[in-house]
């Protein structure tokens, strides 16, 4: 598959928009782009989340409180929401 870190956020925008654009599958355009599927549906996930930010490349790691972790177990468990 690609390698890391290698679309910038613009570029997976227009990725997302051809996927939304409903020609291709996500199939198709995870192939045409030489990314997985996985890895398509994350980043159209974070998009509509999250906006173009979302999409944006961040090089450090994220520390979240005891309370928002654990507000993400119980979300996740009430079956409204899903694991991304």
């Amino acid at each position: 598959m690609s390698k890391k870190n290698e679309y910038n956020a613009i570029e997976k925008l227009a990725i997302i928009q051809e996927l939304k654009a409903g020609q291709s599958s996500r199939v198709e355009v995870a192939k045409k782009h030489n990314i997985s599927v996985t890895t398509l549906v994350k980043w159209r996930h974070r998009y509509e989340l999250y906006g173009i930010e979302g999409l944006e490349i961040h090089s450090y790691t994220r520390s979240y409180s005891a309370e928002l972790k654990l507000q993400a177990i119980q979300d996740y468990q009430s079956g409204e929401y899903s694991q991304y």
